[in-house]
């Protein structure tokens, strides 16, 4: 595998495969698609290109690619095929794990603005400059079935705005669908029995909500957790006590600056293998996708996977 930092560009063709899901940004990943392809294939580099027509279709195409024959996979969406593609990667077979780069199309693109990337063209410049950094990979279990994630996952309140704001994101509403799903969680708050078993640590909460943090960003421009770091070994776990919806309201808009961990209500640990049950169960939204329900279990695999980047 790759683990290794890449500190110059590699010289003579690549085979690049890359998978786009038309979909992504309401349809803003087919519209780009040609002008992605046109580029790459400019500098001389072999594209193989995928078409993902399902969902997790990412995933059984990357988990059935021949590794051996890549230099740099490419996922053209937003966070939802790069989630795809991550377990497509973590589940094929192969034991040459190439980088990964990110061409951001998506609606909110949050993790790849950990690596600089916040355009188009910036994610086509990452690919040809072919620069690489370790990005620790997490694990999760939950419902007997095993997945992974890269930028976050959380469960309460911050999955029921998922959940809510899923409908008016496919209406092409955007940050506004999340917007309103928030208002709308909100006025239903509602708080639930949280225990954590961190590194052999359990905690016990009355909490909002749970939020396991890889990565700054979520939700395109919310700086979530803003001392997160990609390849520390560790996550963070932020928790939310139980507060009064005319509070949360008031502390809701810090998110945008990363200032709302401040608030005495919120609780930040670190760790590398948490289990977290909850009573009643709650649903989860790894990377954004929603599905899995508490209890779970979570590890850090550290440096697990190596992203282009612009840093």
């Amino acid at each position: 595998m790759y683990f290794t930092r890449q500190t110059q560009e590699i010289q003579g063709t690549m085979k690049i495969q890359l998978i786009f899901n038309p979909h992504s940004g309401r349809g803003r990943g087919m519209k780009s698609y040609p002008e992605i392809h046109k580029a790459l294939r400019k500098t001389g580099h072999e594209v193989i290109p995928h078409r993902t027509i399902y969902r997790f279709h990412a995933t059984e195409i990357v988990k059935s690619l021949n590794l051996y024959e890549t230099d740099i996979l490419v996922s053209v969406g937003g966070d939802g095929t790069l989630f795809e593609v991550v377990n497509g990667l973590m589940n094929n077979p192969g034991k040459k794990i190439p980088p990964v780069a990110v061409v951001p199309v998506g609606t909110g693109n949050s993790f790849v603005k950990d690596l600089n990337i916040f355009t188009m063209e910036e994610g086509i410049k990452s690919i040809i400059r072919n620069i690489s950094r370790p990005v620790d990979v997490v694990s999760f279990t939950a419902e007997n079935s095993h997945y992974y994630f890269i930028n976050n996952l959380g469960f309460g309140f911050v999955a029921d705005v998922s959940v809510s704001s899923e409908p008016m994101k496919k209406r092409g509403l955007g940050y506004t669908a999340y917007a309103l799903g928030v208002l709308r969680e909100i006025a239903r708050l509602r708080s639930h029995e949280l225990t954590l078993d961190i590194d052999g640590k359990k905690y016990h909460h009355k909490a909002n909500f749970c939020y396991f943090c890889n990565s700054v960003w979520v939700g395109g421009n919310m700086k979530i957790s803003p001392n997160s770091v990609m390849d520390d070994g560790e996550i963070e776990i932020m928790v939310l006590n139980e507060i009064s919806r005319r509070e949360l309201l008031k502390t809701f808009p810090k998110v945008f600056k990363g200032t709302h961990i401040t608030h005495p209500s919120v609780v930040v640990y670190r760790g590398k293998h948490i289990k977290a049950s909850t009573i009643p169960d709650k649903f989860c939204n790894p990377d954004g996708e929603i599905f899995g329900v508490t209890p779970l279990e979570v590890k850090v695999l550290p440096s697990a996977l190596q992203f282009c980047t612009l840093e």
